[in-house]
């Protein structure tokens, strides 16, 4: 970044700045207690750290859309998807992965994660006082083979497959810098052409053949626009999902008797919910406004941008009690980690079964961490994930 751009950091929230990264919930909560609804100079768009407001703007597409042609801009073929359609085209396609949901079980999706985290946390404990990393060793691996277990496909090559990924996750902070949009749409482009590539041949079994067969049903969906939204949900089902992995084993690293006092408490279901409130790996989503509004007082105008801090709002202390805290006894489901309205997260019932598996298969091996150095975040602020978790096993700490 430029010594003229550096000058024109907010002051209240600068997201890519190494603090932030590092423990973004100081910066939300000076947003939130200095405006609920505030004018961001550098993304140039509205910033809403509010729950109320937050899940206004999500569950009223008629007037804050996700796609931005709506306002007349350009956007890349690569890019129009189930993620950035609205209704109606938006629904044909949605209805469409909704029916080829159906196909593999969360049972089967359960049963393949317990499985993969057994055999890794039976690795990991094989490698004795050694200390290991949770991200590259644990949390991504079996996200990625459980995603393409699900989809009906062996894994990628994984240097490539981690190239575009990663570079889709940068241009999704392009706003802040822009020099990351570029790759991030070669990424999509790349991911796009194999999984069309994969759709010719996926099996019958698998969500792609059933996303095929189903297709056949739906006309009004193109090929393109096919490939393109099968290539959210695989990018969004790795990387949404390792993300959410490593975020909450950072957690039972630094309060290791956690899940033994979840567990004690017949509370595993809770403490998902606690996870994904407190970790989510979606901390931002936007909308364009396409009709005049009014969000916190504050008028908001056709064209104009507004970002939904989502990672604050899931703290927003109007609504969550002692926010900064696990609470097993909290309300379930009032969170925004998967979104809400017509564009909630596809994939949340995948997320969650696999965060639970990875949990129990904790439990059930009686396997504890000890922190080996510092968690390294991603350079990263839309999604917030770990690059590294450096560990040492040991037994689980009892519950307190």
């Amino acid at each position: 970044m430029t010594e003229a751009a550096d000058t024109e950091r907010d002051p209240l929230y600068d997201p890519l700045a190494p603090e932030v990264i590092a423990a973004p919930h100081a910066a939300y909560r000076r947003l939130r207690e200095h405006r609920r609804v505030y004018w961001h100079a550098q993304l140039d768009s509205w910033v809403l750290t509010g729950h109320a407001e937050c899940r206004k703007v999500l569950g009223d597409p008629a007037a804050f859309g996700s796609d931005f042609r709506r306002v007349g801009e350009a956007v890349p073929d690569a890019q129009l998807s189930v993620q950035s359609l609205d209704p109606p085209a938006h629904s044909a396609v949605r209805h469409l992965l909704v029916s080829a949901l159906h196909v593999r079980s969360h049972t089967a999706v359960t049963d393949t994660a317990a499985q993969l985290a057994a055999g890794r946390l039976e690795a990991l404990r094989g490698d004795g006082a050694g200390t290991v990393d949770l991200v590259g060793g644990f949390a991504r691996p079996l996200a990625l083979h459980t995603m393409c277990d699900f989809l009906g496909v062996a894994p990628p090559d994984g240097p490539w497959f981690e190239e575009m990924s990663n570079a889709i996750v940068r241009s999704m902070d392009a706003g802040l810098d822009p020099a990351r949009a570029e790759p991030g749409t070669r990424g999509r482009a790349e991911l796009s052409r194999m999984v069309g590539e994969w759709l010719e041949t996926a099996g019958e079994d698998g969500f792609l053949g059933a996303a095929r067969a189903a297709r056949a049903q739906a006309p009004e969906v193109s090929e393109a626009v096919l490939a393109n939204s099968l290539r959210a949900v695989l990018h969004a089902g790795y990387e949404s999902v390792s993300r959410l992995l490593g975020n909450a084993l950072a957690r039972l690293v630094d309060d290791p008797a956690l899940l033994g006092r979840a567990m004690a408490q017949h509370a595993l279901d809770p403490l998902v919910d606690e996870l994904l409130r407190l970790d989510g790996p979606v901390q931002a989503d936007a909308r364009v406004c396409v009709a005049d509004s009014e969000l916190g007082g504050r008028r908001i105008r056709h064209g104009e941008v507004v970002v939904l801090l989502l990672g604050a709002a899931d703290r927003d202390p109007e609504v969550f009690a002692n926010p900064d805290a696990v609470d097993l006894t909290r309300r379930k489901g009032a969170h925004l980690a998967f979104g809400r309205g017509a564009h909630a997260c596809l994939g949340a019932g995948l997320a969650t079964v696999q965060l639970r598996a990875v949990l129990s298969a904790l439990h059930t091996a009686g396997i504890g961490f000890r922190p080996q150095g510092p968690a390294e975040y991603e350079h990263t602020a839309t999604l917030r994930g770990l690059r590294t978790l450096p560990v040492a096993v040991s037994e689980a700490a009892a519950a307190r």
